[in-house]
């Protein structure tokens, strides 16, 4: 089951908006992590950051709208680099270059958070996920060092779906 819903079935050209695509993997990544109790307390809300694209932020308000996960609500939000980005259990990022995404990784790096981006070779750089389209379909690379890092646990089930993806040497 959770195959089917993390692998998107069709082409990304096929119908299905790429904001859309975007934010069901979001929303399954929390589904399928971990966070350590002082950033996620019971009964407390995941907060799902949004920086740089308003149309991946209103698909993930209208995937999420008046689901829970683990007991948890679910609330999305639009924040800016200068933000407090450490509040944010998943930040998807995305409209940064390289230098830009490396800065904001170091920020967030000891913090609870969830990176995820559609740059290329975000997670090498220290981010937790990354989507990326090959042939024609939406997939996932996660780094679990990155993870780990963050103090995120991540599901056995999510790390067998994802390409693998370890820190860039300096």
């Amino acid at each position: 089951m959770a195959g089917q819903l993390l692998a998107y079935p069709g082409p990304v050209a096929q119908g299905t908006p790429e904001s859309a695509l975007k934010a069901a993997f979001l929303y399954n990544f929390v589904k399928f992590a971990a966070w350590p109790t002082v950033a996620a307390p019971p009964d407390s809300a995941l907060k799902l950051c949004v920086l740089g694209d308003e149309a991946v932020e209103i698909a993930l308000e209208q995937t999420v709208k008046d689901r829970q996960v683990d007991g948890h609500a679910l609330a999305v939000a639009s924040v800016k680099v200068e933000g407090a980005l450490g509040s944010c259990h998943v930040l998807y990022v995305t409209g940064l270059d390289r230098r830009g995404s490396v800065q904001l990784i170091e920020r967030v790096k000891a913090a609870p958070v969830f990176t995820v981006s559609d740059l290329d070779a975000f997670a090498a750089l220290g981010g937790v996920g990354q989507l990326f389209v090959e042939n024609g379909k939406m997939k996932f690379a996660l780094n679990p060092t990155s993870a780990q890092r963050a103090g995120l646990r991540l599901s056995s089930k999510l790390l067998a779906l994802a390409k693998i993806v370890k820190d860039e040497s300096p």
